[in-house]
């Protein structure tokens, strides 16, 4: 993929969605997102879907499409579809999805993998047209012969497919060391190396969620930056490879266990080698003037890049001074949703700005 430096993988949610949108052009022609369709809801008391998958990715290509801006070009992705809760009226998602996105004009390169479901296997042929992802996890890379017979099967030219090696949450700040050595043996040792599209690898070291955080500041290390620039630049591998991660977010999906869920008032926001968790209390219970505060301190912060870095961090400085206001005109200091994509909007930019130099 010429001129494209950083894969980001980020869920379908329209937080990622606008994060992608307020990207600078520069930004956006170097980045081809990698979008997970997301499960559909379950409701608490029945333990059923709360609408069919047609109905959850209602206008789904019009919402992404609408947001891409310079970036025209997607990977899309079906692992998170659990397909015993697709209806019987259903078009399957991931079809459905691609379906979707090309009457748009968005180039879509479907994601699979020799370990998927038969049934997503045979349904991601039918909608290759003359590119694919192959987006492998350590099972994958132990079984070479398989990948082979896969690759095979999709019948298409190896310079059009991209592979990502992904080891997801597996990385820990002891283990690096040896996932770098797995990494490169993994990289060197796939079949045909040299004619593939592009190599990427990712990871993703975030927590599930904030629970063992305590209010304040927090830093989180970035494991898979830390892996990947080591991978880099050990000199030990036979071709480039391109840096993928899963932006601000642990790589799991999980269901908050509760029909009414406490969140807190937090934000993370990225920074050379971590990732800053300013964490607060419930909002509705302690204001979500706790946001406001955040972003003073953060705005102090070492690692805060400046009001002019990305359109997130113009958010931070605007929430900072009491500036971003309602319809109404009162003063208002966002929301979990916004904090998402303020965070995410930010990590893309900063990622992109570490590439470039």
């Amino acid at each position: 993929m010429k001129n494209v430096m950083y894969i980001p993988i980020l869920k379908g949610k329209r937080a990622e969605f606008r994060a992608i949108k307020e990207l600078s052009i520069q930004v956006q022609r170097l980045i081809v997102p990698l979008i997970e369709i997301e499960p559909i809801s379950i409701d608490f008391d029945t333990e059923l879907p709360t609408k069919t998958y047609n109905d959850h990715l209602n206008d789904f290509g019009k919402k992404l499409s609408d947001c891409l801006g310079e970036t025209r070009r997607i990977m899309l992705d079906g692992l998170l579809i659990e397909e015993e809760y697709i209806s019987e009226g259903d078009t399957y998602p991931v079809i459905n999805a691609v379906s979707q996105l090309r009457e748009y004009g968005v180039e879509v390169i479907p994601v699979t993998s020799p370990t998927r479901s038969d049934k997503y296997k045979k349904l991601i042929s039918s909608v290759i047209s003359d590119s694919v992802c192959l987006r492998l996890t350590t099972a994958d890379l132990m079984n070479p012969q398989l990948l082979v017979s896969y690759i095979e099967s999709l019948k298409i030219g190896l310079n059009n497919i991209d592979v990502i090696i992904d080891f997801r949450a597996s990385l820990k700040q002891d283990t690096i060391d040896t996932f770098v050595i797995m990494a490169e043996g993994g990289i060197n040792n796939l079949p045909n190396l040299y004619d593939y599209r592009s190599v990427s690898v990712a990871a993703g070291s975030f927590p599930t969620d904030l629970s063992d955080i305590q209010v304040g500041i927090e830093e989180i290390p970035r494991l898979e930056w830390e892996l990947w620039k080591k991978i880099k630049y050990n000199g030990n591998l036979k071709r480039d490879i391109i840096f993928s991660d899963y932006s601000i977010q642990h790589p799991d999906f999980t269901r908050i266990p509760t029909k009414f869920p406490s969140v807190s008032a937090s934000i993370r926001y990225t920074g050379e080698d971590c990732i800053l968790v300013f964490r607060g209390r419930d909002p509705k219970k302690y204001g979500y003037e706790q946001y406001g505060v955040h972003c003073q301190r953060l705005i102090e912060h070492v690692e805060y890049c400046g009001e002019n870095f990305s359109q997130g961090d113009k958010d931070i400085w605007l929430y900072a001074h009491g500036q971003m206001l309602k319809a109404s005109k009162e003063v208002t200091y966002g929301s979990p949703e916004v904090w998402r994509r303020v965070a995410a909007n930010h990590h893309i930019t900063k990622v992109i700005a570490q590439l470039s130099s």
